[in-house]
């Protein structure tokens, strides 16, 4: 969850670039930042840090330029967000700085064995044990192998002895002063390495590379990589045998990453996902035809994915059923292992992610793969995990998403899943006439006209404590997402509901004033919808319909258009608005949410 990121050069850089770097990377987790860096001539070298409790500040700190530097953006695991927490750690001599992504889950015996052989630790983290670690592998190297190991540098040999001793899922840069390299390795949380004119470089996700690289190597586990003033090497982690980088172009550009004249980057994105479904609609009919094979042939489909994805996988089996007549299991990911039982080497998983490091989504892949399961993947960032797990995997193309909150990814999903289930029925040309109508649709939701009746809600609902969502059949799993994206953003209390659960206990909770949304559009889900929200009006609910058309029940009706099947797609826009408007009307940042990272990758 936390974003690392480091660079080796043949010249001087600015320091502070690792800070714009970390910038970049804060949706990983902002609990904290540090920087650590080579300062002062060769003569009184050493190693600089600076580091902080909180959000890196507006405003670059004035720093020296520097031919190596790491640094680390926290997302807080074991240890309070403190100062002395916050990365990098150093080991007892100051020669060692190192930043850490993952949860070593044996840190408590490694401690107090380092402990009792005099290391002193300055932090409660489990990070620091790694420094420490190194320094006593790195001395034994030396003591005994006084020359380099048969071509395998010291660094990456304590490096590799050292990462053997720690368990979890883990990513590591280490910094060394005296031979001033970095070495990166990682267990399953993601690095990707770059090189340029400039140097070498180290990220924990391509976004932080833009500008500095056009190509990248992603990181694989069984690899170590050595970064020094003369570029890249990699060595195989378990036999320490040099390896060749994988380099594939870098297509991301400064554009992609910047705010371009929006506030946020949650309001940018929302409004860029008409441009998304329209890259679909136009370049992912192949793959969707591929993945409607691998269903027509499985006996037993899963779509697995977690949160805002758990809840796309949901409004896919709805989609399977009332388009293809096509059971398929919805599960979320972090349960799916205890439901893998159902899994033949007939089965086909569809793993469903943003990033393709969800911990969760892995393991239920590695499930899959375990018991011989074909495993198909819908996912954004095309070099992950995810990605090069799966048998076959259909990129969303949504670009970077820098919010916590997902919403481009969320619709680009949807849109691949619908045009997959039309593909299954024979339908392909209605389900590619029906997304791009589902496109007019998000750009009317995106209007002016519906943005001035979403501010009002807004307005209106800015001091609320509770928040309710309803929604019937395929509006259900929009519901889902409403209410996330509301509690995600705004910290309201709200939660989603199938409508007609209200009067199984639910309505219990409706009094003078509960503003409630109802999702409500022309299928055949309206009549008992809408029965339900006068239910819900009647007890005193403030009623906020979001339908193609107005009705008694609404207090306050947000048009959108009528698009069938495609509905999800166009109903879940004014709620992302709603959102957005809700959280800067509270003061709150709408990328960076309190206690909430974008990549989920621990446990």
């Amino acid at each position: 969850m936390c974003g690392i990121f480091g660079f080796v050069a043949p010249q001087p850089l600015p320091a502070s670039l690792v800070i714009d770097a970390l910038r970049t990377l804060e949706y990983r987790g902002y609990d904290s930042w540090g920087i650590a860096f080579l300062d002062g001539d060769l003569a009184r070298e050493r190693i600089a840090v600076l580091k902080r409790a909180g959000r890196i500040p507006a405003s670059t700190p004035n720093l020296p330029d520097t031919v190596i530097a790491l640094g680390h953006t926290r997302w807080a695991t074991h240890g309070g967000v403190t100062d002395e927490n916050a990365h990098p750690h150093l080991d007892c001599t100051g020669t060692l700085a190192i930043v850490h992504n993952g949860i070593i889950e044996n840190y408590l015996p490694l401690r107090r064995a380092l402990e009792r052989s005099g290391h002193r630790f300055r932090s409660s983290t489990d990070s620091e044990i790694f420094a420490h670690l190194l320094e006593d592998t790195i001395a034994s190297i030396e003591e005994h192998h006084p020359s380099a190991l048969d071509d395998i540098p010291t660094l990456v040999e304590a490096v590799r002895h050292a990462f053997n001793q720690v368990r979890g899922l883990n990513a590591l840069i280490a910094l060394h002063r005296p031979t001033r390299q970095l070495v990166a390795v990682k267990s399953t949380s993601p690095l990707v390495l770059g090189h340029g004119p400039a140097g070498t470089f180290v990220a924990s996700d391509a976004v932080a590379l833009v500008g500095y690289t056009d190509r990248i190597h992603y990181l694989q586990d069984d690899e170590i990589a050595l970064l020094d003033h003369q570029g890249l090497q990699l060595f195989d982690r378990c036999t320490g045998q040099r390896r060749s980088a994988r380099w594939e172009p870098l297509t991301l550009r400064p554009a992609d990453t910047s705010l371009g004249g929006y506030p946020h980057y949650l309001i940018k994105e929302i409004h860029e996902q008409p441009r998304v479904l329209a890259r679909i609609a136009r370049e992912r009919l192949d793959g969707a035809r591929q993945l409607a094979d691998l269903i027509r042939h499985s006996y037993g489909t899963f779509l697995v994915g977690c949160g805002t994805a758990g809840y796309a996988a949901l409004c896919g089996s709805y989609l399977f059923s009332r388009i293809a007549r096509r059971h398929v299991n919805a599960v979320i990911a972090s349960e799916f292992k205890y439901q893998e039982h159902f899994l033949t080497d007939r089965s086909l998983v569809i793993a469903l992610t943003q990033s393709g490091e969800t911990i969760d989504v892995i393991e239920a892949v590695h499930a899959a793969k375990r018991r011989g399961a074909t495993v198909a993947a819908l996912v954004n960032v095309t070099g992950s995990t995810v990605a090069r797990l799966a048998d076959f995997t259909i990129p969303l193309s949504a670009g970077p998403e820098q919010s916590v909150l997902s919403t481009k990814a969320y619709t680009a999903k949807l849109a691949i899943l619908l045009l997959t289930a039309h593909i299954l029925n024979g339908s392909e040309h209605v389900g590619l006439d029906t997304l791009w109508r589902a496109i007019e649709g998000m750009e009317m939701a995106l209007a002016p006209a519906t943005l001035d009746r979403i501010r009002a809600v807004a307005d209106r609902l800015v001091d609320a404590q509770h928040c309710y969502v309803i929604g019937r059949g395929l509006s259900y799993p929009t519901a889902l997402e409403a209410a996330l994206k509301i509690k995600e953003v705004t910290y309201i209390h709200a939660e989603g509901f199938a409508g007609g659960e209200l009067k199984h206990g639910v309505i219990a909770l409706i009094e003078d004033g509960s503003p409630c949304l109802v999702f409500s559009p022309l299928d055949e889900t309206r009549a008992d919808i809408l029965s339900g929200a006068m239910e819900v009006r009647s007890r005193g609910g403030w009623v906020i319909g979001i339908s193609p058309e107005p009705d008694e029940a609404f207090h306050v009706h947000i048009p959108v258009a009528d698009v069938g099947d495609a509905s999800p797609l166009v109903s879940i826009v004014p709620a992302q608005l709603l959102a957005y408007e809700l959280a800067v009307r509270r003061g709150l940042d709408p990328d960076k949410p309190r206690n909430l990272a974008k990549s989920v990758t621990v446990k």
